[in-house]
């Protein structure tokens, strides 16, 4: 057999594109504007993210303010309470709408989910138990993927009829989820249909346990991190690649299989992983978790590449938009406060509040910069998933089943107000 081992370096040679040449023909790489914010590429009704003003042409950072619909993320969290059930249902309807719905159409709009929270016997037979793979975002891209086949009207871009279809693979993609992770983890699984008279937060866990249900605090808070999980602008790698593949006038499912696929990348949507492999590096490594010297020591050794990766990143610091403050961090670092104590692992607690309180400074002081960053919401994220005994295989594809919401909202209005196919330019460079 042929083999193409000796063409590596000269594949290699042939692809690299010199560095100064983006700056010469001022290139936007990342779609990044010099100053770090994004290059404007689109308009949206559906959230705002907020991380920074402009003060005579500089960037002035701010405490972050997320809204959904124009509701903050605050505000809406404050309205459900730890005995609130369907909290994320109502958000459903928020992003998708445009408004919060009546208690009737709450009401429908669950019933309707609940309906269709089944998958169907070929998904399950023929996908989720025989693929071999164990990376459960392989899984539920080709499993939404193949989904449009046992849609009779897959290629429908009306409005009201992908508002349906939003809601059928928002319902559906939980259950991609946890059967995909049992049967791949698991030997011999029991694959559990669900009450009726669950919310979607709760139906998740009681198939993710074969049919044990959850604690009333962990059926709350995998509700609320649903909630912030759900949208998070235009911008973000994965809402992005909605936009380009709506914008071709493709179906719903390819559409939200490329997004997955965007998400499946570890510099979007396995952050909070990246945050506990580094967490699991500190706690060995680090004698006294309550020592702020003694940590900030170590974090020093991070940010200057002689610990961990040796990636120089403090995993969880830092956003691209949110600069004093993510608000979303802000509410779950509340909640993992609230489980550490119930878990009795607040001194862990400790590490993370010590971290988070004293990292940015040091990242400042070892790099000799200025730049203001904070806790994004990874940063606690994964602590909070650990304490309620959910599997990191599956912090990832959570994230995708919560996104999928904003990602099925800013496709209905792209189909409605984008009207032409996304197509930036490359410029060609000759070589030398």
């Amino acid at each position: 057999m042929t083999t193409f081992d000796h063409l590596r370096d000269e594949i290699i040679n042939t692809n690299i594109i010199d560095s100064n040449l983006y700056q010469e023909f001022e290139v936007k790489r990342g779609l990044r504007n010099r100053d770090g914010s994004g290059v404007l590429a689109g308009l949206t009704h559906i959230s705002s993210v907020v991380g920074f003003t402009t003060l005579d042409g500089e960037l002035e950072p701010v405490e972050g303010i997320l809204r959904y619909r124009g509701h903050s993320i605050q505000e809406l969290i404050s309205t459900f309470d730890s005995s609130s059930r369907y909290c994320f249902e109502t958000v459903v309807f928020l992003l998708l709408v445009g408004r919060l719905p009546s208690e009737e159409e709450k009401q429908a709009l669950i019933d309707y989910m609940v309906a269709h929270r089944e998958l169907p016997a070929g998904i399950i037979d023929h996908i989720i138990k025989p693929i071999p793979s164990t990376h459960i975002m392989n899984k539920l891209q080709t499993a939404v993927s193949a989904l449009y086949a046992y849609d009779n009207d897959a290629d429908n871009l009306d409005p009201l009829d992908n508002f349906y279809k939003s809601l059928r693979l928002i319902s559906q993609m939980s259950s991609i989820v946890a059967y995909s992770y049992l049967t791949a983890y698991k030997e011999n699984p029991t694959l559990v249909s669900p009450p009726s008279d669950m919310s979607h937060a709760e139906a998740f866990l009681y198939m993710l346990n074969e049919g044990e249900k959850g604690s009333d605090i962990v059926t709350h808070i995998m509700d609320i991190s649903l909630i912030l999980h759900a949208e998070h602008g235009g911008g973000n790698n994965s809402t992005f690649t909605t936009y380009v593949v709506t914008s071709s006038g493709s179906d719903i499912y390819s559409t939200l299989a490329a997004a997955i696929a965007s998400l499946k990348g570890p510099l979007h949507g396995s952050a909070n992983q990246k945050v506990m492999e580094m967490m699991a590096d500190i706690k060995e490594h680090v004698s006294d978790w309550e020592n702020k010297e003694e940590i900030c020591a170590y974090l020093e050794k991070i940010v200057n590449k002689d610990a961990h990766d040796k990636s120089g990143k403090i995993f969880g610091l830092g956003h691209a938009v949110y600069t004093k403050s993510d608000p979303r961090a802000v509410i779950i670092h509340q909640l993992a406060k609230d489980l550490a104590k119930e878990k009795g692992r607040e001194k862990e607690m400790s590490l993370y509040s010590i971290i988070s309180e004293d990292g940015p400074g040091v990242f400042q002081s070892a790099k000799g910069s200025n730049k203001v960053i904070s806790p994004n919401v990874d940063f606690y994220s994964g602590f909070v998933y650990d304490c309620m005994g959910i599997p990191s295989e599956i912090y990832t594809p959570m994230f995708a089943m919560a996104r999928a919401t904003g990602w099925c909202a800013h496709r209905i209005e792209e189909n409605l107000s984008g009207k032409r196919i996304i197509r930036p330019g490359y410029k060609f460079i000759k070589r030398d």
